[in-house]
């Protein structure tokens, strides 16, 4: 083999290793580019969690500012009664001593000249306003396995208006546990509203009521 020809191959030699070179370290450049991306991708991806989770607790927060219970579906957790002190809207709050009759709730602050009244374990309107009607029931381990456990609030017939379903909840007859159900209605003098539970409840953390959110509508 001639010099000549040793030089040159040599010189491919270099080349090809100089390209092995180059080659790797693109091949490096863009797998540390791909890293970037992926963790700014990452980053944003969080951010973006951060951000929407801020507007919707802040959304749920503003939605009701004035009531605040504790909502639970079908959970063991007990909703707490809403609170009304120095509130000059009228509000109504009931619990059930026997799981046959309905009271007066005696831990909530009294309402000052109220429009709303317990008659015959219905809660009668004496005014033309907006109201948040709502209920929490707990149901107990004894069940009736012939039906589901259901409880249904209800806008009673008057005047010559058939009787309206407000808003409906319901459990399996297995299942244990607490029903929240609420509905925003319109109600006028003369209505009245009624809540009919399907089952066994447990009267300690069963309660309902209404709350006038706006009046003169």
């Amino acid at each position: 083999m001639s010099l000549t020809q040793k030089q040159q191959m040599n010189l491919d030699t270099e080349s090809a290793a100089h390209t092995g070179m180059e080659c790797q370290s693109r091949s490096s450049h863009k797998y540390l580019l791909l890293q970037v991306w992926c963790g700014l991708l990452t980053v944003t991806m969080v951010v973006m969690a951060v951000f929407l989770t801020s507007i919707k607790t802040k959304s749920t927060q503003d939605e009701v500012s004035t009531l605040k219970p504790d909502v639970s579906t079908t959970g063991n957790t007990i909703a707490g009664p809403l609170k009304s002190i120095g509130s000059s809207f009228s509000y109504i709050q009931l619990i059930s001593p026997d799981m046959h009759s309905w009271q007066n709730d005696i831990q909530t602050p009294k309402c000052q000249s109220c429009h709303l009244d317990l008659r015959d374990n219905f809660i009668f309107c004496m005014k033309d306003s907006l109201y948040f009607i709502y209920a929490q029931v707990t149901f107990s381990k004894h069940a009736n396995k012939s039906q589901s456990k259901s409880v249904i609030l209800k806008k009673n017939a008057s005047f010559g208006r058939r009787e309206r379903i407000l808003v409906e909840g319901t459990l399996p007859h297995t299942t244990e546990g607490s029903v929240w159900v609420a509905k925003i209605v319109k109600l006028t003098e003369g209505d009245s509203v009624s809540i009919n539970i399907t089952d066994y409840f447990r009267t300690y953390s069963t309660f309902w009521g209404a709350y006038e959110l706006h009046s003169g509508v």
